[in-house]
C-alpha cells in the first residue's frame, strides 16, 4: 500500500505493479489537483523516470539567468538542456496515469486515523473508520505526512517553505523572460522566475522561514521588481521536508519516501529527483523482501544511502553558500565553479560531483547525452523568451 501519489508514490507504485504485485494507491485528493511547486524537471530527476513525460513537458532552457538580489545578473548557457518546465498538476496526474496503467488501484481517502504494525502486514484506518491491510505501507504523503506521525518516530525538520504563483503571459506585454535565479531576494533563499508556454511561474524560497515572514505581499514586490507587474494570480505556500540524511527506517514494514522523508534538497528546494528516487528505492525494497525474505527495513536503507548523502552534502553547501552569498554568486557565475555547474546540472551530477569538478579533482567526460523526455519540446534556441 502506497500512501500519497505524487512522484514518490506514483513512482513507487509503478515499480511495484510492473513487479506483478497488487498495489492501493491512496491519496486524500482526486487528480489533477494543484501543488506549489515551479515545475522544473532536471536532467536527473529525468533520467530516474521509467518512461518519457514530454507530453507534459511545456518548455525546455538551455540558459539559465543567475543573479545576486537581481543585481549583477550574468547570463549561463549549456549545450545540454538545462531543465524542463512542467506544471505540477499535470505532471502528477501524468505520472499517476502511468502507475494505473501499470495496474495500481487508486482510491480517495478522508485521511488516516491509525497505522498499525503486525508481524505479517499493516492495518491502516482511515477517519470514516474503513480498514484497509497490506503486507508493506510505504508513506509519501509529502512534509505534513500523516503516516509519519502515526508509525514512526523520525521528525524531520522541515525548516524550508517555498511560495509560487503565476503571471499570465498577457500581462507582461511581450517583455522578455528567462529562467531565472535571483538569490538573495529572500533571506536564507531566493526567488525564481521559470517561463511556460501561456504563464510565467514566480516564486520566493527560503530554507529558513523563521528569518523570514513569507507572505504575498512579499512575492508580488518581488514580481513587481523582477517582471514589472504585481498581479500574481494562484499564491500557494508550501513547507518542504528536508532533514532526510537523518532518516532511519525504524519499522520492518513502514517506510517513508520523499518529502515524508524529509528528502528535499536544502540548497535549492528540489524535492522532484528525490521523491522519484526514493519511491523506487523503497519498492525496490518491498520487492526484494517479497521475493528473497530480504529484510525491506535494512534493503531500503541501504538503497536510499546515496540520496541520503546527496541531501547532506546539499546542506553543507546551502549553509556555505547562503553565509557568504556575494562570494558564492561570484563564483557561480564565472570561472571553474559556474563551468562544472552548468555541465554537472546539464549531465545530471550531484552537489559532491560538481563540487570535485569545480577544484579539478573528477575526471571530464564527453557531452551529456540528450534524456528522451526533453524531445519535441525545445524551441531549437534554448531561449525561452517566445
Amino acid at each position: 500500500m502506497v500512501v500519497g501519489a505524487g512522484p514518490a508514490g506514483s513512482s513507487a507504485a509503478f515499480d511495484l505493479a510492473r513487479a506483478g504485485l497488487s498495489v492501493r494507491l491512496l491519496d486524500k485528493r482526486a487528480f489533477p489537483r494543484v501543488k506549489p511547486c515551479a515545475g522544473g524537471l532536471t536532467p536527473k530527476a529525468l533520467a530516474r523516470l521509467r518512461f518519457s513525460v514530454a507530453p507534459v513537458i511545456r518548455r525546455v532552457t538551455r540558459d539559465v539567468v543567475v543573479s545576486h538580489a537581481m543585481r549583477r545578473e550574468r547570463r549561463l548557457s549549456s549545450q545540454a538542456p538545462l531543465c524542463a518546465l512542467t506544471l505540477r498538476a499535470e505532471l502528477d496526474a501524468f505520472l499517476l496515469d502511468r502507475a494505473r496503467d501499470e495496474g495500481a488501484d487508486f482510491q480517495l481517502v478522508r485521511g488516516l486515523s491509525s497505522v498499525c504494525e503486525h508481524a505479517d502486514g499493516v492495518d491502516v484506518t482511515d477517519r470514516t473508520g474503513a480498514v484497509c491491510r497490506a503486507r508493506y505501507l510505504l508513506g509519501a504523503d509529502g512534509a505534513r505526512s500523516q503516516v509519519r506521525r502515526l508509525a514512526t518516530p523520525f521528525a524531520p525538520a522541515t525548516e524550508a517553505f517555498a511560495l509560487e504563483g503565476q503571471v499570465p503571459r498577457s500581462a507582461l506585454a511581450g517583455r522578455r523572460t528567462s529562467f531565472t535565479f535571483d538569490f538573495g531576494a529572500v533571506a536564507q533563499g531566493y526567488g525564481w522566475v521559470f517561463p511556460k508556454d501561456d504563464h510565467v511561474s514566480v516564486g520566493l524560497y527560503t530554507r529558513k522561514p523563521a528569518d523570514v515572514a513569507m507572505a504575498k505581499p512579499m512575492l508580488r514586490d518581488y514580481a513587481r521588481a523582477r517582471l514589472g507587474v504585481s498581479d500574481v494570480e494562484h499564491v500557494v505556500g508550501a513547507t518542504l521536508g528536508t532533514g532526510g540524511e537523518r532518516y532511519v527506517p525504524a519499522s520492518e514494514r513502514v517506510l517513508l519516501v520523499g518529502d515524508a522523508a524529509g528528502l528535499v534538497d536544502p540548497l535549492l528546494g528540489e524535492g522532484i529527483h528525490n521523491a522519484i528516487a526514493s519511491g523506487q528505492a523503497a519498492a525496490a525494497a518491498v520487492i526484494a523482501a517479497l521475493r528473497g525474505g530480504a529484510s525491506a527495513r535494512r534493503s531500503y536503507r541501504s538503497r536510499l544511502a546515496a540520496v541520503q548523502r546527496d541531501v547532506r552534502s546539499c546542506r553543507t553547501t546551502a549553509s556555505l553558500f547562503y553565509r557568504w552569498l556575494p562570494l558564492g554568486c561570484a563564483l557561480l557565475q564565472r570561472g571553474p565553479v559556474s563551468r562544472a555547474f552548468v555541465e554537472g546540472f546539464a549531465a545530471g551530477r550531484n552537489v559532491d560531483e560538481i563540487g570535485r569538478r569545480a577544484l579539478g579533482l573528477g575526471r571530464r567526460r564527453g557531452r551529456a547525452e540528450r534524456p528522451a523526455s526533453f524531445a519535441d519540446r525545445e524551441d531549437g534556441s534554448g531561449d525561452l523568451a517566445r
